[in-house]
């Protein structure tokens, strides 16, 4: 036993060392490197899923208040069309309520001028009528000699026959 007290054989020691060196770099290029390398990717890929969520996320929330936004534009344009048409119904109730009004005034005036020729047209009648009446009366009248008697008697059936 050389080299002292402990225990140590020097060359056996170096060829430890020098088999653990040649193992390090061994496993270093061929399996340290190449899981390294696999481990990187893997965080790479890991950090774009990461960022490509995230940005999911924002455009999804663009999106939300995009479609509150057309919601709400589309309520108020809903609202103003509902206006507008209620508006334009009432325009039009009005029209058709001036309308019916004109009408009534013009159906009166022609029954009321209707009814005027009428009257006029049955006060003509009686009077022709009466006086058709009267001179026929007169006629009779002319052509007897009348009595007072007789003149009383003919006043009083003439009065009845009108």
């Amino acid at each position: 036993m050389e080299g002292g007290g402990l225990g140590i054989d020097p060359k056996i020691l170096i060829g430890n060392i020098a088999t653990f060196v040649i193992l390090a770099v061994i496993l270093k290029k061929y399996a340290y490197r190449p899981f390294l390398a696999v481990l990187e990717k893997r965080r790479r890929e890991i950090e774009s899923g990461v960022a490509k969520a995230q940005e999911a996320e924002k455009s999804l929330a663009k999106i939300r208040v995009l479609g509150e936004e057309i919601k709400s534009a589309g309520e108020k344009k809903a609202k103003e069309t509902v206006a507008a048409a209620e508006i334009k119904a009432r325009e039009k109730a009005a029209q058709i309520l001036a309308a019916a009004e004109e009408e009534k005034k013009t159906a009166l005036a022609n029954a009321r001028a209707a009814m005027e020729k009428e009257a006029a047209d049955a006060r003509a009648r009686r009077q022709e009528e009466a006086l058709a009446l009267a001179l026929a009366v007169s006629e009779k009248f002319l052509a007897q000699k009348i009595t007072k008697d007789q003149d009383k008697k003919l006043i009083e059936r003439l009065a009845q026959e009108l």
